[in-house]
């Protein structure tokens, strides 16, 4: 009879099984971002599929809940005896508890003389042995004090529930992967649009290269409007400051008249926007003064050359005629040769005297530079003199041939000072005009 009943449950449970079959779906792999993703539903074997197997386990699991476990031929319980007694025979209902007898008092759930000694799971130490006639099955931690028993059929059913899980798991983990990297991927692109933003409003405070030069030459103008330090006047810096304001302001007429002195004007050194050095030394060669560093003997031979083609070069340019080659190139000879001179004498000389020394040559230099422009001929024909009885006719001769204030030479100091003053008193009256009307 009860291997008829064995029969008809896996019967029963392969038909369900079986019914079962058709519910599962095959699904293909997903593409992710572009590529191959995670299968859902793997092949555990062939024809078995991770959600038909999951499906199979509870199908299992509520056929074998109406089962009870005897009926599959096990006996979940231990069947030994008590180690304290070891000699008494084991009575055929601790065998079986739950085997059916006819016999009166047998049935632990009966209680045929009154009294509860002879059950099973009674803990009174009160017997004909004086001991508990058997062993709780569920003490302390599993199936009887000496270990439990676990079902063939539950293990299966177990690791089968238990790789469901970490597949659940792993699709579970593989999600919250994707959302972490997506939530860096935002965090990416938000920082990158923050540091744009940074650099868009970075760009907005820096100031221009405009507004650079702007911010410059008003700091340049407000000190030559006050009192211009006397390296700017005498570098001709201060008077091209005012110069360039005045032209600005247009409208010459509505400043005051600031008369200028004619010597005044012969030693201002003027240049073409576009020509290079400086003639102030040329204006009158025979009158050249050396400084004293440069008068020694030593110096002789080269300044002799100096001088001589320094005047040649002047009398070709009044005529109208270009500097020699031969000329230009002796002069930039001697320069070399008392250049380097001072440089090996610079132990041998105060610091004054090197200065002046180094100074002159610096000029000399200016002047052979200007020897060698193609315009030097319209400083000799009076084209590029400084002309004007007032600083209003000086100014427009000066706009009209695209002139500006050169630096000042040895001797200059003084008409550069003067013709400061005069440019600094117009310029203020004509804005003074300006802002009237």
């Amino acid at each position: 009879m009860l291997t008829s009943h064995r029969y008809l449950l896996l019967a029963a449970l392969v038909l369900g099984l079986a019914a079962t079959q058709g519910h599962a779906q095959y699904y293909r792999p997903q593409v992710v971002n572009g590529g191959p993703g995670i299968n859902p539903n793997p092949y555990l074997a062939p024809g078995l599929t991770l959600q038909q197997a999951a499906y199979n386990t509870a199908v299992l699991g509520r056929a074998l809940r109406q089962v009870p476990p005897y009926a599959m031929g096990y006996n979940p319980y231990p069947q030994i005896a008590y180690p304290t007694a070891p000699a008494l025979p084991i009575p055929p209902i601790l065998r079986d508890p739950y085997a059916l007898s006819t016999i009166a008092g047998n049935s632990p759930y009966q209680q045929s003389t009154g009294s509860l000694g002879n059950s099973p799971y009674s803990l009174s130490t009160t017997g004909s042995t004086g001991a508990p006639p058997y062993v709780p099955p569920y003490s302390y931690g599993g199936y009887g004090a000496y270990g439990g028993y676990q079902d063939p059929l539950g293990s299966a059913l177990q690791g089968t529930a238990a790789l469901t899980s970490a597949a659940g798991q792993f699709q579970k983990n593989l999600q919250e992967a994707r959302i972490s990297r997506e939530t860096s991927r935002q965090m990416s692109l938000d920082t990158t649009r923050r540091r744009i933003e940074l650099e868009r409003w970075y760009e907005s405070t820096r100031p221009t290269a405009q507004q650079l030069r702007d911010r410059e030459a008003a700091q340049a103008l407000e000190s030559a409007r006050k009192d211009a330090p006397e390296a700017d006047v005498n570098s001709g810096r201060a008077l091209n400051v005012l110069l360039n304001s005045i032209q600005k302001n247009g409208q010459l007429n509505l400043g005051p008249n600031v008369p200028l002195d004619e010597d005044t004007l012969k030693n201002v050194n003027i240049a073409g926007a576009s020509a290079v050095g400086n003639v102030g030394m040329l204006k009158d060669v025979t009158k050249i003064s050396w400084p004293e560093a440069l008068q020694d003997s030593a110096y002789d031979d080269a300044r002799k050359r100096v001088n001589q083609n320094l005047a040649l070069a002047v009398t070709t340019l009044k005529d109208g005629d270009p500097v020699p080659d031969n000329a230009l190139r002796d002069l930039r000879a001697g320069y070399k040769t008392m250049s380097d001179k001072l440089n090996d004498d610079t132990n041998e000389l105060s610091a004054a005297q090197y200065i002046e020394a180094r100074r002159f040559l610096n000029q000399l230099n200016q002047a052979i530079r200007a020897l060698g422009d193609k315009n030097v001929v319209k400083y000799f024909n009076k084209q590029w003199t400084p002309k004007g009885e007032n600083v209003a006719e000086l100014v427009a001769h000066m706009s009209k041939e695209g002139l500006n204030f050169a630096a000042a030479t040895p001797g200059d100091q003084a008409a550069y000072k003067a013709l400061y003053l005069a440019m600094r008193q117009f310029e203020a009256g004509l804005a003074t005009a300006q802002a009237q009307k």
